[in-house]
């Protein structure tokens, strides 16, 4: 919870009321909530590293060059770009930003040295300026998705694969050739508000709304492993932490 991490202002902790990432990095924990919030929490001590405000904060993740990329959606529509910088008082300003339609997911890749930004209609391959310069967004390419309403952007074993959830669908899309293909098991499920595949076993665990809410009790595995209930839980997304 924000009070317990001292270093986010008692006037930002409204804007972590409602959390929807939340990505295990090392010792780190970096979280997003729609009410606004951002932040990067070390795990021991419940340090906040980061923090800043963004609308509709629904995903983030770290940038070369301590920065850290976010994804504002709806209300915001567009992605930011932040010095990786030691709270103060008041939160952190974007150095850099793209419009970018309902925004959902943002992931580094390594190998193009590129961005990979996801929005309710494309996914984008961005650029980033030299920090020195005080970064810019330059988009290399807009791919229109296979089906509307983009939501989830994760990582599978395979660097060169990711995963991406629409209303309707979940895809493997390809960085090598920009190809969509549908997920072997979980092509056709409407709602899945995230897939995450283990790095080691490959297991893959994901999360879907009922069809009334964006949220269940559930949390839901491909493979012989039982779904998990947790009575009164109202999840949106499972990561697991390797």
């Amino acid at each position: 919870k924000a009070k317990d991490s001292p270093e986010i202002p008692e006037a930002g902790r409204a804007s972590f009321a409602s959390t929807d990432e939340c990505k295990p990095i090392g010792e780190f924990l970096l979280v997003t909530s729609s009410s606004g919030g951002v932040a990067l929490i070390r795990r021991s001590d419940k340090s906040c590293q980061f923090y800043t405000q963004a609308k509709n904060a629904h995903s983030a993740c770290l940038l070369p060059d301590s920065r850290v990329a976010v994804a504002s959606s709806f209300g915001g529509d567009e992605l930011l770009v932040y010095r990786l910088a030691k709270p103060g008082g008041s939160p952190t300003k974007s150095i850099a930003r793209a419009p970018l339609r309902g925004a959902h997911g943002v992931i580094w890749d390594n190998a193009l040295n590129r961005l990979w930004a996801l929005g309710s209609d494309e996914l984008l391959l961005v650029e980033l300026g030299d920090a020195r310069m005080g970064s810019t967004l330059k988009i290399d390419k807009r791919i229109k998705l296979p089906t509307p309403g983009g939501h989830d952007l994760s990582r599978t074993r395979d660097a060169s694969i990711l995963f991406v959830t629409t209303g309707k669908h979940v895809y493997r899309f390809d960085t090598r050739d920009d190809r969509f293909s549908p997920d072997a098991v979980l092509a056709d499920q409407p709602k899945v508000k995230s897939v995450s595949e283990h790095p080691r076993t490959g297991e893959i665990v994901y999360h879907q709304g009922t069809p009334q809410n964006w949220w269940s009790d559930r949390i839901r595995f491909v493979g012989e492993r039982g779904h998990l209930k947790l009575p009164g839980r109202r999840l949106y997304k499972v990561r697991w932490d390797k």
